[in-house]
């Protein structure tokens, strides 16, 4: 009887054992894997070089959650796109030489950070690589917009070329990107950014959204006009309307600033939500 229940007791130790070393390997993610909790730590070291709350954080958050509809639909790598999403920007506002050549590096110098900030996390030289390739690839909308009549605003303004995505990960990244600048959103940001930043010239609010050369709307067109996958394109063609809906309701006389652009484009989105093509994007400043 002692040697049986002996016996029994070891039994227990060892399934114990084996029980809490499975569960031990799954709660260890992958280092080729961007779990939640992994991610956020990406985020928390993007928000060392751009504000919290801003315009490059949140673009940076919404396309983390766009990705793995897109991801899906080409067979890219979700994980590799998703680290990409967090870090493709974080260069914008604290890169090297002054705001227009910040702007215009912000690709390569991103990338260059990528392959510091995702190795000392704990991922892999596999996820590394790729998501620092997707990164300096992202950069547009580049070339000439024939219906405008004018070369899409990247060209304009950085007078050099970029490279094009070359990867189903780099083409997902800049498919999300371009669409996220198609968005209300998207030409919120780009609204404030012209209207805040240095290296831009003072305009008018309503040129900065709509009528200027270079203006928002501009920029939902010359990205439409470079999407590179199916899913993106379809998604691309409902994005269009829903947008200029939007800058077609604003009342020029009232709308005189940032904050109000700002108000009035959350109205519109209240009672008129994102297309449904473009995966919701839960309330909230991090991805955990």
């Amino acid at each position: 009887m002692a040697t049986t229940r002996r016996t029994r007791v070891v039994a227990l130790g060892v399934a114990s054992f084996l029980v809490f070393f499975g569960l031990s390997r799954l709660r260890r993610p992958s280092p080729d894997e961007l779990p939640p909790s992994d991610a956020q730590r990406v985020l928390e070291k993007a928000l060392e070089r751009v504000a919290k709350g801003g315009p490059n954080h949140l673009h940076m958050r919404r396309l983390y959650f766009y990705a793995p509809r897109f991801a899906e639909a080409e067979q890219a790598n979700v994980h590799v796109v998703r680290a990409a999403a967090l870090l493709h920007d974080a260069t914008k506002e604290d890169g090297r030489g002054e705001p227009k050549e910040r702007f215009c590096n912000h690709g390569a110098e991103g990338s260059e950070w990528a392959r510091e900030v995702l190795p000392a996390l704990g991922k892999s030289r596999e996820l590394t690589t790729r998501a620092a390739d997707a990164i300096v690839q992202h950069m547009g909308p580049c070339g000439h917009n024939d219906a405008w009549g004018d070369d899409r605003f990247m060209t304009k303004f950085c007078h050099r070329a970029f490279p094009t995505p070359t990867t189903a990960e780099a083409r997902v990244l800049y498919d999300v990107d371009m669409l996220d600048l198609m968005t209300v959103d998207g030409v919120v940001k780009v609204v404030e950014l012209r209207q805040k930043n240095p290296e831009f010239e003072r305009e008018p609010l309503k040129d900065s959204a709509l009528t200027g050369r270079d203006s928002a709307w501009k920029s939902v067109n010359d990205a439409n006009q470079t999407l590179l996958t199916a899913e993106a394109k379809r998604c691309g063609a409902e994005l269009v309307g829903h947008t200029r809906r939007f800058l077609d309701g604003v009342d020029w006389q009232r709308v005189k600033d940032v904050p109000a652009f700002k108000a009035t484009a959350h109205e519109y989105l209240e009672k008129a939500p994102l297309p449904s093509c473009l995966p919701g994007v839960p309330a909230g400043d991090d991805v955990d």
